[in-house]
């Protein structure tokens, strides 16, 4: 694979992994899943190995990873998580969180290779991207903040995830 598309998939999975993090009102956090992450990784899957069925589980999955795969608990590692303070979880430490967060990314590329390996056997290394994703929302603490879609250190956290994504994807394929 060249550079300049590995540039452009990173990319484009970084911008779409923060937008499926936004609030869109007209399109609530379902119809955010499947549009801003589960159709960009079936589209760059398929782009990228021409092999429409297993790009379109891939893509599906992707949806399902993030549906049913949660994260909240780990996501913001500025401040301590506020759940209810009956559940165990509030003030879990950071350490903790990035651990949260790296199984969690993991699961969810494990879920994104498994329909594209028996072509593309590189698939199997996503995984491994879930360790990116902690250190990726780390990094995001020490990024400057903007006005518009990159407005704290969560959402440098999923941009930064998704250009990780996005580049071993277009690697391993």
């Amino acid at each position: 694979m060249n550079t300049l598309t590995i540039a452009t998939v990173a990319l484009l999975l970084a911008c779409a992994c923060r937008e499926r993090g936004q609030w869109h009102s007209w399109l609530g956090t379902t119809g955010a899943r499947v549009l801003f992450w589960g159709f960009p990784v079936g589209a760059v899957s398929y782009a990228l190995t021409g092999a429409a069925w297993p790009s379109m589980a891939s893509g599906a999955l992707a949806y399902v990873g993030m549906a049913v795969i949660p994260h909240g608990a780990g996501q913001n590692l500025a401040v301590a998580w506020s759940g209810p303070v009956d559940d165990g979880l509030a003030g879990i430490n950071r350490a903790e969180r990035m651990g949260y967060m790296a199984t969690a990314w993991a699961a969810r590329m494990w879920l994104i290779a498994l329909p594209l390996a028996p072509e593309h056997p590189a698939a199997l290394w996503l995984p491994i991207i879930g360790a990116w994703a902690a250190v990726a929302y780390l990094l995001g603490l020490y990024l400057p903040v903007f006005h518009w879609r990159l407005t704290c250190a969560t959402e440098w956290g999923e941009f930064l995830t998704g250009l990780g994504v996005g580049a071993a994807l277009a690697g391993a394929l």
